[in-house]
């Protein structure tokens, strides 16, 4: 799969067209663009590589960034609002972490203390190697706006040299601060960044994806689409399948057989044990008609010893007799309802 991308890559690129490899995972495009820069160095394409490195932001939210137990030495936090001390879009390393706050350190090693205060002022990163070289397509990831520097999340460059400082010149005449180190290499991206770029050529390696992320991949290309696999009937198949979640009224209707189904059992579960009550009140009714009256024999007494007061307020044990009453019997009717019919 590799081998191919690189060489319709190749191809686009000798005929003047611009293009695109689109892949499903972060996985696929490092594959991908290390192959790339491999063959672009073999064709003298590239200059030599030079390490520079780069941030990559953890995109923590508000509350892990307030949280001072998530942050360890070494992370770089980047300033897109000035706090005391510190300006906007300058770039700090966590130098320790404590209980009343971080201390950071800046370029010149001077040290500042940040709270939980001052979380929603900057981005928490990680350094990580990176080479680059003149000719390089480099993918910028963050926003910036300063004096003389512009950059837009999301934008394709290519880098026109290095120089001695190791500051980074762009073929379109711009110069990358010192700490806007926010980019990788810009020959592979995933399907979901593509959203609002066009290009000559869109190359897809399409194993993995699904039907919403194949549809903006196969809508980037203004001449052509390329698409890459492995396996035929596994892309048919993935590409039929939705990543989309349903709506309230979309999980409503295709409950709705199920509810009606589940309803319809309820309804005749109650028709049935109406017609089961009446039909044992009906019995019950007719075995009282048909049965003769009992005869009213005397009670059976039975003695039971009393204590009973006498007018001269003393206690006197006497014998009393009381009758003791039989309960009538209680007829049983068994119920034959299967309610989970």
């Amino acid at each position: 799969m590799k081998p191919s991308a690189v060489s319709l890559k190749r191809e686009a690129d000798e005929k003047g067209r611009t293009a695109l490899v689109l892949c499903a995972t972060h996985e696929e495009i490092d594959r991908v663009t290390e192959a790339i820069r491999s063959s672009r160095k073999r064709l003298g394409k590239l200059g030599p590589g030079i390490e520079i490195g780069k941030t990559i932001s953890l995109n923590w939210t508000a509350a892990q960034k307030c949280d001072l137990r998530n942050y360890r030495q070494g992370q770089i936090l980047v300033f897109h609002r000035a706090v005391k001390g510190i300006g906007r879009n300058e770039t700090v390393e966590v130098a320790h972490v404590s209980e009343q706050g971080i201390t950071v350190r800046n370029r010149l090693g001077e040290q500042r203390v940040l709270t939980a205060k001052q979380a929603k002022s900057f981005d928490v990163c990680e350094r990580h190697d990176f080479e680059i070289a003149a000719g390089d397509k480099l993918l910028l990831t963050a926003n910036r706006q300063e004096t003389g520097f512009r950059a837009v999340n999301g934008e394709v460059v290519t880098v026109d040299r290095i120089d001695s400082a190791k500051r980074v010149h762009l073929a379109d005449g711009r110069i990358l601060p010192e700490n806007y180190r926010q980019f990788t290499h810009g020959y592979a991206i995933t399907a979901h960044r593509s959203q609002g770029k066009s290009v000559d050529a869109v190359i897809i390696s399409a194993d993995g994806m699904r039907k919403e992320l194949f549809y903006v991949a196969a809508s980037r290309g203004r001449e052509s689409v390329m698409v890459i696999t492995s396996d035929k009937a596994l892309l048919k198949e993935s590409v039929a399948r939705s990543n989309a979640r349903q709506s309230a009224s979309e999980l409503a209707r295709s409950l709705q057989p199920v509810l009606r189904r589940g309803l319809y059992r309820g309804i005749e579960a109650a028709r049935r044990l109406v017609r089961h009550a009446a039909l044992y009140v009906h019995q019950q009714w007719e075995h009282l008609a048909t049965t003769p009256a009992p005869s009213m024999s005397k009670p059976e007494l039975q003695p039971e010893s009393v204590f009973r007061h006498t007018t001269l307020g003393k206690s006197k044990h006497i014998m009393e007799q009381k009758p003791v009453l039989e309960h009538a019997p209680v007829r049983e009717a068994t119920c034959d309802l299967d309610f989970d019919r």
